[in-house]
């Protein structure tokens, strides 16, 4: 009986180890065990900031793109011939639209973005048919070009024939003769050798071209000479041949308003008259005998 083993110490002798020893040895986790909670959470978080940052950088690659397009529109229609918009002439009795584009040297088909406003001005300037020009832009696609024609308002004489003057005295054209005279001549004084865009000056004439730049432009229909070849007793003469006395040309801008009104009222009044004294400080009316 002493012989009789325990259960415990018979498996001892089986397996030549205590079973003891085996209840102190590590638990080896399993390594196919899933990962816990919040390894799950994070991996879910870094997929979402990989796919947000994803999109983000897609979109911005749009956006670039369409910048992309846009600019590339742009440059083709400012470097390309493409016709876009309409030149629009105004003011102007002499010129046109194809003389606004042979002087602002503008090419064909008319592509109004390439067109500079500033430099467009400025070559037109040039044109001595032209006083005064402004360009502006009109909402959507026009381009509006405003033209002061510059006027002849007197003929003078020069060396070698007859020169045509606007208002401040410059010269519009020259000419070997006149056959229809349409504006005054200026006479009593003759000019050197004169040339386009010349100007003439000198109290003399000053005083005839304000005269003359202080009558209506009926007024300035009625009167066919200023004669200046006595600076001290300037004299007018009408279509009809009446005379009308200047003076010197002190308060030439009275006068000339004051001949005006004068010759008008002989003319109503159908008298007949010797000459017109158009004296603002005592205006007289000459009746021939």
């Amino acid at each position: 009986m002493n012989d009789f083993k325990s259960f415990n110490e018979f498996i001892e002798e089986q397996h030549g180890h205590s079973t003891k020893a085996d209840s102190n040895l590590d638990v080896v986790e399993n390594p196919e065990q899933p990962p816990a909670i919040g390894n799950i959470i994070s991996l879910k978080s870094e997929k979402k900031r990989k796919h947000k940052g994803n999109r983000k950088s897609s979109l911005r690659s749009n956006i670039l793109i369409g910048f992309s397009v846009i600019i590339i529109f742009f440059l083709a229609l400012l470097l390309l011939p493409v016709p876009l918009g309409y030149i629009v002439l105004t003011g102007s009795d002499i010129l046109t639209v194809d003389d606004i584009l042979f002087e602002g040297k503008i090419w064909q088909p008319v592509n109004v973005l390439q067109i500079s406003t500033s430099q467009l001005e400025e070559r037109l300037s040039r044109d001595i048919r032209i006083d005064s020009v402004q360009v502006h832009r009109k909402f959507p696609l026009t381009m509006e070009v405003v033209v002061h024609d510059r006027i002849p308002i007197a003929i003078v004489q020069g060396e070698f024939g007859y020169a045509l003057v606007d208002k401040d005295g410059i010269v519009m054209d020259t000419v070997q003769s006149i056959s229809k005279v349409t504006v005054p001549l200026i006479t009593g004084k003759r000019f050197g050798n004169l040339l386009l865009e010349d100007r003439i000056s000198g109290s003399d004439i000053d005083e005839a071209l304000n005269f003359l730049n202080n009558l209506s432009p009926e007024g300035i229909r009625v009167f066919s000479e200023v004669n200046i070849g006595n600076p001290e007793n300037i004299n007018a003469y009408t279509r009809e041949g009446i005379a009308v006395r200047l003076g010197d040309g002190e308060r030439m801008e009275e006068r000339a308003r004051l001949a005006e009104d004068m010759v008008g009222d002989v003319k109503a009044r159908g008298l007949s008259v010797e000459y017109l004294d158009a004296n603002p400080a005592s205006a007289l009316i000459k009746l021939k005998k």
